[in-house]
């Protein structure tokens, strides 16, 4: 991001450490996972893909705001996977879409499954890709390193969303909801400091330049549960150039069942936990 950009503390480097994951591993972590279920690789059409596809080989995280808590990472994808991911999305590319309802039920604490539902609207005019987990391992490690950064449980990741922002489209200033503890908004490609595009945070007066395998994290909920009201945001106009995004969203609900997959953290001086 510009101004947003801060050295980071001691504490975001503790973080950073925590973030890192071998990307060959959580492949190999992933891969067992989908072998014992319906979806395993085989070579044939439908086949899971990107097992080979290497991944960054260190996360950096930054300290972006302490209060709310916004983390900047960097390398968070590495490019051959956004290649991959770009792949997947050839001919699948849909208007996006926002999600309809009475805000004082998607932004309180009281939220219910259920509340609102999807449509097109005017406030946002990018176009999207779902992913699902069992198209590609790629997908699967990208949910793996979220859930590692906003310090939650994989089965609590969203699917993975693509974003494609051409000239002159934008989502303006809206809240990810009260149903969803923590956001990481991964930039896929970057753009020119003059091309627009940025992540404009109006309450918190910064914006974050879309820069090329970066990923910002934040926290979307107040204590209480309601939504944090810090974190409205907005997609700025792209000016020139196209901008490719992806939204990493963490549920209060579970997503699915992921009690087969392990999670590897691998620390500085190459050992890992599990």
């Amino acid at each position: 991001p510009d101004e947003a950009a801060a050295e980071a503390p001691e504490e975001a480097a503790a973080e950073a450490v925590d973030a890192m994951i071998e990307a060959t591993e959580a492949a190999d972590e992933a891969a067992a996972a989908h072998e014992s279920s319906s979806a395993s690789g085989t070579g044939e059409e439908g086949a899971v893909t990107g097992a080979d596809v290497p991944g960054p080989a260190k996360i950096k995280a930054a300290l972006m705001n302490e209060d709310p808590r916004m983390v900047h990472y960097t390398d968070f994808v590495s490019p051959e996977e956004v290649q991959h991911i770009l792949q997947l999305c050839e001919n699948r590319w849909e208007r996006s879409t926002v999600s309809a309802g009475k805000a004082s039920e998607l932004l309180s604490s009281g939220y219910k499954e259920g509340n609102g539902t999807e449509a097109v609207g005017e406030t946002r005019t990018s176009t999207s890709v779902h992913l699902t987990f069992d198209e590609s391992y790629v997908v699967e490690r990208i949910a793996a390193r979220v859930a590692t950064v906003c310090d939650c449980s994989l089965e609590h990741v969203e699917p993975l969303v693509a974003l494609r922002y051409e000239p002159g489209q934008f989502f303006k200033l809206h809240h990810d909801g009260a149903m969803r503890p923590s956001t990481v908004f991964v930039y896929l490609t970057g753009l020119e400091p003059d091309a627009g595009g940025e992540t404009h945070f109006p309450k918190l007066g910064f914006q974050v330049q879309a820069v090329a395998g970066t990923a910002v994290m934040w926290h979307n909920r107040l204590p209480d549960g309601a939504a944090d009201p810090r974190l409205s945001h907005e997609a700025l106009p792209v000016l020139k150039g196209v901008k490719y995004g992806m939204n990493c969203f963490v549920n209060i609900q579970s997503q699915r069942d992921t009690s087969n997959i392990v999670l590897v953290h691998h620390k500085e001086d190459g050992t890992a936990d599990k």
